[in-house]
């Protein structure tokens, strides 16, 4: 049996769209991820550290996920131990410590990329590449002025 969203929303719902294609994706991503032993949190502090790259400290990563640094201490610490996390002292700031992935998460990483990737495919059937290309154009800039109305420089 196939759920369906009732298709009520108007054309300038453009957040409850986004909302909706997020609840859909998790819902699709779940349980897949946890066949393979990763919670939805587990998945989304890895992607979050992945996504902030050398600048993963541990109060940037708490920014990008919305949470304060010490609500993000304790995960942190259970995921060094699960060995999926490494703290390293930042070469910048000995105060500072900089998340890595261990080479454990980078193959789970690998793993979950693809189920992305199906996930992706699965989203985007039946939409042309020029369509697609506008779409994500579109995505790109309503994050950016999010970004720019949350952390003005």
């Amino acid at each position: 049996m196939t759920f369906r969203y009732p298709n009520t929303m108007t054309s300038e719902q453009i957040g409850a769209r986004i909302a909706t294609l997020y609840e859909l994706q998790s819902a699709w991503l779940e349980p897949r991820l946890a066949g393979m032993g990763v919670s939805w949190t587990t998945f989304q502090l890895l992607a979050t550290v992945t996504a902030a790259g050398r600048a993963a400290s541990q109060v940037e990563v708490a920014r990008r996920l919305g949470v304060t640094p010490a609500t993000l201490s304790e995960t942190v610490f259970l995921h060094v131990k699960r060995g999926l996390l490494e703290q390293v002292t930042s070469s910048r700031d000995r105060r500072v410590k900089v998340l890595r992935l261990t080479p454990d998460a980078k193959t789970l990483m690998r793993q979950i990329k693809r189920l992305l990737e199906e996930s992706e495919s699965l989203m985007t059937a039946g939409i042309g590449q020029e369509d697609s290309a506008n779409a994500a154009r579109i995505l790109d800039r309503l994050r950016e002025n999010l970004e720019t109305a949350l952390y003005p420089n």
